[in-house]
């Protein structure tokens, strides 16, 4: 079995830890009122961006395959848009004018793929992935962030945002929320979120910060693109060699023809690919609303086929079936000569036919069936989140986090106290978080 994001979050504290590095003297005020002074914290070093787990990580609530992104219904194409120079895109962008012999990838996507291969090569050398394989990822699952009428901004953040399918347990998994909406947008089901498509347990477990702003954002192409190497490096592999490569690619989605999809696709990209130069978001496309496919939607005609299912071959746009050929008028047959005596034809000796070979699939895990309550957020807070405090002195204060110790479960905010702010160390309980 994985690890669960508990089990991670668990992991990656044993190996950095999760406070912040260097000496800090704050005054603490306690949900009684009374005032402390914090102790002085020793000097640590500064925690990496990017850990490996070194057990193999499962997709969170027990699912061992994903719905495929569903088809689209009509919508509006956004206006036309103007370019952006490659001086104003991040530094990794090294690619601008390659030449194409295979489909185009966004210059964003290209240079997240790119900086998520150097980080995980420092992170974990012996996994050996590359942004290829990444690409292979992001074009199966997303198209590079452009499903849904995506487009990525100069950081390379799909807008308005990618969404899937409530998992309902109607033909795909059953997951009740567990984010509160933070990531999907849903406070009943969880969806898979972003251009990796990533449901919010999974993400808990493996989401990066790969673009170094200090966020950790699903539908960011560098922070996913990360996330997603992380969670194919996770345990032991070395991703050059087949078994491992297979191994890995089917705990992301448990289908051999994903496998095959996203390894073709990586394949063709190493052999040579385009890229797609950035454009600026059309005037106010930021502001738009994401599409939300409902329960039920069938998978789009990228997606791969459900086992079992037989494709029909249909005619291209453009192109008019042959006619089916009109029968012939029956032709009456000629008499048959009479019997004379017969030679018994000698029998040809039997052949066995050799078997195919059979290729066993890897067994599936055994998935327990999810409970339907509401599965508690290991990690609510982050820096920077708005909260309401709901207990102590400063009951119904508007306040930001400043510090989030999940070792203790407390969170540092900054309270206005007459003419100063001054932090506050609350725990959990005593603040909720604000949209």
């Amino acid at each position: 079995m994985g690890l669960t994001p508990r089990a991670t979050l668990d992991a990656l504290r044993t190996t950095t830890g999760r406070r912040v590095a260097g000496a800090v003297v704050a005054i603490a005020v306690t949900t009684t009122g009374v005032a402390a002074v914090a102790a002085t914290e020793p000097q640590k070093q500064a925690r990496p961006r990017v850990v490996v787990p070194p057990v193999a990580v499962e997709q969170a609530g027990g699912v061992s395959s994903l719905p495929a992104l569903p088809a689209l219904p009509p919508l509006a194409m956004p206006a036309g848009n103007s370019s952006i120079s490659p001086e104003a895109l991040p530094t990794q962008t090294q690619t601008w004018g390659m030449t194409s012999v295979a489909s185009g990838i966004p210059a964003q996507a290209l240079a997240a793929y790119q900086a998520a291969q150097r980080l995980l090569a420092q992170a974990d050398p012996g996994c050996k992935i590359d942004w290829a394989l990444l690409a292979g990822i992001g074009k199966v699952e997303s198209d590079h962030g452009r499903w849904g009428r995506n487009l990525l901004d100069a950081a390379g953040t799909a807008v308005p945002g990618i969404y899937g399918i409530p998992l309902t347990g109607s033909g795909v998994a059953r997951i009740t929320d567990t984010d509160g909406g933070r990531y999907d947008r849903d406070v009943v089901y969880d969806r898979a979120v972003g251009p990796m498509q990533f449901i919010p347990g999974t993400w808990k477990s493996v989401g990066a910060d790969g673009n170094g702003d200090g966020r950790r954002d699903p539908q960011n192409m560098a922070d996913a693109a990360t996330a997603a190497g992380i969670y194919l490096c996770s345990g032991p592999g070395d991703l050059t060699q087949p078994g491992d490569l297979t191994r890995a690619v089917l705990r992301y989605n448990y289908s051999m023809d994903y496998v095959a999809k996203v390894t073709s696709i990586a394949a063709s990209y190493r052999a040579g690919h385009s890229v797609v130069p950035a454009t600026a978001l059309p005037p106010g496309y930021a502001g738009r609303s994401p599409y939300l496919p409902p329960a039920g939607s069938q998978p789009g005609p990228g997606a791969s086929a459900s086992p079992g299912a037989t494709a029909t071959p249909t005619p291209a746009a453009g192109t008019t079936p042959a006619p089916a050929p009109k029968p012939t008028s029956p032709v009456a047959p000629a008499p048959a000569p009479k019997p004379t005596t017969p030679v018994p034809a000698p029998k040809p000796p039997a052949v066995p036919l050799p078997k195919p070979p059979t290729v066993p699939l890897p067994k599936p895990p055994v998935v327990p069936v999810p409970t339907p309550t509401v599965a508690v957020d290991p990690d609510p807070f982050a820096v920077g989140d708005t909260v309401k405090i709901t207990a102590g002195p400063y009951l119904g204060v508007t306040a930001k986090i400043l510090k989030v110790d999940t070792v203790k479960d407390t969170v540092t905010v900054s309270v206005k106290s007459g003419l100063l702010t001054v932090p506050v160390v609350l725990p959990y309980s005593a603040v909720t978080l604000l949209p």
